[in-house]
């Protein structure tokens, strides 16, 4: 049914229908002398328009912001932004209330999952954890390589020490051999040695028409130059003729000397000379039979000759000499002397003096000992 009001425009309304009779239908009969395609007599008008019900209301709930929750605390669950869609044949259990849960439509008591809050303050204790058992772990093992590291260091150093000890106890094994040696061999002789050391203290002196050996030995009295020792005898022409001169002599070289003092019964003469030379000194020690000694002069003018041999004896009863001499068997012969008699050490224990010749002796040399100089004549 349509209503059609002013302005032409048409609004359908919904309506109910009115009640009406089941429309009559005539069935089309063939009437005598009509043509079989004749229309029927009468044909029933279309039904009138039946409205369909109207649809129930629809309840929308409504949309409430839920407050925000402190920044501290994290909020329960999202609030809804908007109402959920509605479709037919759904309805809501009732508007929405906070502090409770929202029912939708759909299968009866349904509600989202409860969030519950995050413990963060757990879980960076369980990371704290776990890192200070990492740094914990790496810690073991390094301890544990210093740790080996430390008693291989150790192992070595007690290594090293055992080994210096060793050596420490070799070396003492060698001292006390090697004294044991110097103890065997104290007073052994070393020729070569004692005439290196002995032979720039030595010359030959000329006095007169005599010619002997001279040492440089003490110190001079006004403390220039050097003093040499010789016997009396090799000197006694010179002083005999008035002159107190004589002349040192090694190879080319000449050095003239002055006789300063005598001594006749000991058989001693000592000279000075400007120029200053090694002097040797005397032995520490008196002289012992059987102790080995080195001779050094000029025999028959042959400067820097070298003679070995022991100490024989020391003795006073040598007959023409009323002094104490020393008897050793090392060969000399004129021109030796006044030339010195050395131990071991190169130290003076003697003055050559004189030999005794027989035909049936051989081997007795005699020298005077260098106590008798130092009584004084020199200062030692």
């Amino acid at each position: 049914m349509t209503d059609r009001q002013g302005g032409g425009s048409e609004r359908w309304a919904h309506q109910p229908a009115p009640q009406q009779s089941a429309p009559e239908y005539v069935a089309a009969v063939e009437q005598p002398g009509y043509p079989e395609s004749a229309p029927p007599a009468y044909v029933a008008p279309p039904p009138a328009y039946v409205a369909p019900p109207p649809a129930p209301p629809v309840s929308v709930p409504p949309v409430h912001s839920a407050p925000r929750p402190p920044p501290d605390q994290p909020a329960p669950y999202p609030a809804p932004q908007s109402a959920p869609p509605q479709a037919a044949g759904w309805a809501t259990a009732g508007p929405a209330t906070y502090g409770g849960p929202v029912t939708y439509g759909g299968s009866a008591g349904h509600q989202p999952p409860e969030r519950r809050p995050t413990n963060t303050i757990g879980w960076i204790a369980v990371a704290l954890a776990v890192v200070l058992l990492a740094v914990a772990v790496v810690q073991s093992v390094l301890l544990v390589k210093l740790s080996d590291r430390a008693d291989r260091q150790a192992a070595e150093l007690r290594a090293s020490n055992a080994r210096q000890e060793k050596l420490t106890a070799d070396l003492d094994a060698v001292s006390k051999r090697i004294a044991g040696v110097d103890d065997r061999t104290k007073g052994a002789l070393n020729s070569a040695a004692v005439a290196q050391k002995v032979l720039p203290s030595v010359f030959r002196v000329r006095a007169g028409n005599s010619t002997g050996t001279a040492f440089a030995f003490g110190t001079p009295d006004s403390g220039t130059g050097t003093l040499l020792v010789t016997n009396y005898h090799v000197v006694e022409d010179a002083v005999r003729s008035g002159s107190r001169s004589a002349t040192l002599e090694r190879g080319a070289q000449r050095h003239p000397a002055q006789i300063v003092k005598m001594d006749e019964r000991r058989d001693i003469a000592v000279l000075q000379v400007s120029k200053v030379f090694p002097r040797l000194r005397p032995a520490s020690a008196a002289v012992q039979p059987g102790q080995p000694v080195v001779v050094v002069g000029a025999p028959l003018g042959l400067t820097d000759t070298v003679t070995t041999g022991v100490v024989s004896a020391v003795r006073a009863d040598v007959p023409g000499l009323d002094a104490r001499v020393i008897q050793f068997d090392a060969a000399i012969s004129p021109g030796n002397s006044g030339g010195p008699v050395s131990n071991a050490d190169g130290q003076v224990v003697g003055v050559a003096q004189a030999k005794i010749v027989r035909d049936d002796a051989d081997g007795l040399a005699l020298a005077i000992p260098i106590s008798e100089v130092c009584d004084g004549l020199v200062d030692c």
